[in-house]
């Protein structure tokens, strides 16, 4: 199974925000054992082994922890190189273990037990215990409340002097969800040392405000930091009239967050210095770490080392530094040269570069944020973090994200998808997809790495809307910030200019807008109210004589047309004898009647002066200069509405035979990377997934003879470096068994060794397909569309990162051109589209609980009226997995 929790080997984070290190037992943890458990008192032994064992036994005791085998299997949790939190199963009977776990006592009550509970039980399952039993003293209520709240299913039975817990092992959703809650406890927990500082220190605070730790601590100073602030520098008495300290640790009073400005030689010493001091949080703009390559990975490894030492958590290294506009905390530790607006964006970049000119151009648009978070190398606090964070701030409306790379996509995914239903996440996505991908051997591997569709696929799933540029980052913010959502994607243009109404209908037809077919009573009304030359069908053409009335009735009464889900109001200045200021008052008043029956109404105003930005006060409405903006922008955030709508679905499992599966991957594994014809389709017959009747031969007399007990045949050699069977004419479809013979011995001719043939029944019907393919920044992507040998030609495919659920086949079936073709196109027969749905969902299946899986190419999959079935398959595992 893929890692839900925290995988063989991960970080988990405490209640309190820090963070400790999963792994499993080694033979090395002797003594890192020895003294966990001879660190804890009396009561606590007596809990755990319901007596109290010597000093010799302890020893013992550990000695036998020290190796993990088939029936037993531990785990510790370090902070630093400090074990803090042990953890063991031994298995009992048949798919039970009985458990059991400890925790350095001044770590207890900050949810490790529970951390330590939840990875055992992953590990367990997958190992195939099911069921985790544990018999405690009937007075050991701590660790009785470590079961009951684990979020796990826990059956609790009282007996003579003790308590029985039995605990299922299942991930199951409610279990993910509950883990997830608490994560996001340990979020704030962290996060609010860095936005919510009650002091901060500048290290390398300098009196030059040209350079970054003079400017950074200038704006703390000059923002209004309502917090305290200390400048350290070796060689000042003060810096801008504030004591200055030689080092941190000569601070006088607690150091909440350390902003870190050194050389970079200096910065391990430093940071060590803050560790020491108790800082919780660590912001490291000095640059020279992984980004350079060489040492500096080595070097970054090493902060990290040091701030899990000591429960520190970092941001950056290698970055501008953050900023919280709240009036309560006014903080700007950041050496950008302009404070933003105070707002309600929260934005994250990976850029430097992108951070400054988003804060150059926030202002320009009349926007503000509410943080602001320049993420550097995301060496410890990375995107997933900030938008968990800002998930339940009630000042972040929106956010924003600038993303060069997906730190745990799989994580991200499940926080994104949560979060957009909530508000909206806008992001500009680049270098997500390593140029120069790696040659791939199937159908599937050659389509994914040619098109760079990962990210695409990835935010059309959790609902993010991409932006493009900063500037339509901030056109789109301008709609969701100030209009209501549409409830659909019927378009009603009204303007003062034709032509220009008629290139922003052609605009809107090309992001996938419809344009409105206004009810006879609207067009009435509009007759009545609008000069006879107007054109009272949609787009609305008032004509160059629009006055103020036209254009505040007209959108009142458009607004009112129940065929309507949204308004774009254009004004051509030039063509106009009406102040623009009286025409903005208008729109404003129109566009507060709009939205009152949730119609939202966006202004393109044309004219040498135009600019992008918002009208209005009480109501807010966006203006843009040019229709091709306001078309994309409403096209985005229509397809986010509808995105809203979805219900929240769990990703679909089966009844399979997981143990057969895991027997034929396991037998492949070190041997060899591609299954054989036969194993492949036993691992789909394992999953229910349905393929033809065949036989695996060897020789064409055995072909022939396969054969007579189908009738006609589809014959496919197999050879270990043969991929695209049909360019080497490995597949001939249709014969006799004759004919099979004959071609089985032509094949031998052509291509050589030949490891045997694949003699199967022939399959009737649509030709699809469906693929795996491993993308390295995002796992599987799923892919499906039109089959054959022309899958690579027609590309005709709809991509998804997995997991996915049913709602996510049935879209990806859907938007598929061959979509038409398994309906009927022309008179043909209408084919089972669920039969194939589920056969997706079914391989998402087989991928999500073997990762040992790298690529899989099922193509064709013939889908007729009947079902659909798997014609061929190559499935490619993992070395040395």
């Amino acid at each position: 199974m893929r890692v839900k929790l925290y995988g063989l080997e991960g970080e988990a984070y405490l209640k309190d925000g820090s963070v400790v290190r999963l792994r499993p037992v080694n033979e090395k943890d002797y003594e890192g054992l020895k003294d966990l458990y001879l660190s804890l008192s009396t009561e606590s032994l007596k809990m755990r082994f319901s007596y109290t064992p010597s000093e010799e036994e302890v020893c013992k005791i550990v000695e036998s922890y020290l190796v993990c085998s088939e029936d037993e299997f531990g785990i510790v949790a370090l902070l630093g190189d400090k074990i803090v939190g042990h953890a063991v199963y031994r298995k009992t009977s048949g798919d039970s273990a009985e458990v059991g776990f400890v925790v350095r006592e001044e770590f207890q009550g900050r949810g490790l037990g529970t951390i330590l509970l939840g990875a055992l039980a992953e590990i367990a399952e997958k190992r195939g215990i099911k069921i985790f039993e544990a018999d405690v003293r009937a007075d050991n209520y701590a660790i009785i409340e470590v079961f009951k709240e684990s979020g796990f299913p826990v059956e609790i039975t009282p007996m003579e002097g003790k308590i029985r817990i039995r605990m299922s092992t299942s991930l199951t959703e409610n279990v993910i969800e509950y883990f997830e809650k608490r994560e996001k406890i340990a979020t704030f927990n962290a996060l609010k040392h860095f936005f919510n500082p009650e002091s901060v220190a500048v290290i390398g605070a300098s009196r030059d405000v040209e350079k970054v730790g003079g400017r950074t601590f200038y704006n703390l100073l000059t923002y209004r930091f309502n917090g305290v602030a200390y400048p350290v520098n070796r060689a000042a008495k003060a810096i801008m009239g504030v004591r200055a300290y030689p080092t941190i640790s000569e601070v006088p009073d607690e150091v909440e967050l350390a902003v870190l400005s050194v050389p970079v030689k200096y910065a391990l010493e430093v940071a060590e210095e803050c560790g020491k001091k108790g800082v919780k949080a660590l912001l490291v703009l000095t640059a020279g770490f992984a980004e350079v390559g060489g040492e500096g990975v080595e070097r970054q490894k090493k902060l990290v080392e040091i701030c899990r030492k000591y429960g520190m958590r970092l941001i950056g290294p290698n970055c501008m530094g953050i900023i919280n506009t709240a009036p309560e905390t006014r903080l700007l530790a950041t050496f950008a040269p302009t404070p933003p607006n105070e707002g309600s964006i929260a934005f994250a970049s990976q850029s430097g570069a992108v951070g400054l000119a988003l804060m150059d151009r926030v202002n320009n648009y009349g926007l503000g944020l509410s943080y602001f978070v320049s993420l550097g190398n995301s060496a410890d606090i990375t995107s997933n973090d900030l938008i968990e964070f800002w998930e339940e701030d009630g000042r972040t409306k929106l956010i924003m994200l600038y993303q060069e790379s997906i730190p745990n996509p799989r994580k991200f995914a499940r926080l994104a998808k949560r979060i957009s239903k909530k508000k909206p996440i806008l992001a500009i996505a680049s270098g997500v997809t390593p140029a120069g991908a790696k040659a791939v051997a199937s159908h599937t591997g050659a389509i994914v790495s040619s098109s760079g569709i990962a990210i695409d696929a990835l935010f059309k799933q959790t609902g993010i809307i991409r932006a493009s540029s900063i500037d339509e980052l901030f056109s789109i913010s301008e709609f969701l910030l100030h209009q209501p959502l549409p409830k659909g994607n019927r378009v009603c243009i009204v303007t003062n200019g034709g032509g220009l109404g008629a290139i922003t209908s052609d605009w809107c037809h090309q992001v996938g807008l419809e344009i409105a077919e206004l009810s006879e009573r609207t067009q009435e009304s509009l007759r009545n109210l609008l000069p006879e030359i107007a054109s009272v069908k949609n787009p609305v053409d008032m004509t160059a004589s629009a006055d103020v009335r036209m254009y505040g009735q007209t959108l009142k009464t458009v607004a009112e047309d129940e065929n309507v889900d949204a308004i774009i109001c254009i004004f051509v200045a030039a063509v106009s004898e009406e102040k623009s200021e009286e025409v903005e008052k208008a729109v404003i008043s129109a566009a507060k009647y709009a939205n009152s029956v949730g119609k939202p109404v966006v202004y393109i105003y044309i004219s040498s002066d135009s600019k992008d930005g918002v009208i209005g006060d009480e109501v807010k409405v966006p203006v843009y200069v040019f229709p091709n903006t306001a078309a994309k922008v409403l096209g985005k955030v229509v397809e986010y509405a509808k995105w809203r709508e979805k219900s929240v679905e769990p990703v679909p499992t089966f009844e399979v035979d997981r143990a057969r599966a895991a027997s034929i991957i396991a037998e492949a594994i070190g041997r060899r990377e591609w299954l054989s014809p036969p194993e492949a389709f036993e691992l789909l017959r394992c999953f229910g997934i349905s393929f033809p009747e065949y036989e695996y031969v060897k020789t064409p007399e055995e072909v022939y003879e396969a054969a007579k007990k189908f009738g006609r045949v589809a014959l496919k050699a197999h050879a270990p470096n043969l991929i695209h069977k049909t360019e080497k004419g490995a597949v001939k479809v249709n014969l006799t068994p004759k004919e099979a013979k004959k071609e089985a011995e032509e094949m031998l001719k052509r291509i050589g060794e030949v490891e045997g043939f694949l003699v199967q029944r022939m399959s009737r019907g649509v030709e699809m397909f469906v693929g795996v393919a491993e993308d390295p920044s995002f796992g599987p992507l799923i892919t499906c569309g039109a089959g054959g040998i022309l899958v690579e030609l027609m590309k005709d495919v709809s991509v998804r990162v997995t997991p996915i659920t049913r709602q996510d086949a049935v879209e990806m079936v859907r938007e598929l051109k061959a979509y038409r073709l398994l309906e009927g196109y022309r008179g043909g027969e209408k084919a089972n589209v669920e039969a194939f749905i589920e056969t997706i969902l079914r391989i998402n299946y087989l991928i999500e609980e073997f990762p040992e899986i790298v690529e899989m190419d099922c193509n064709p999959v013939m889908v007729s009226s009947s079902g659909a079935e798997v014609v061929d398959a190559k499935i490619r595992i993992r070395r040395n997995s």
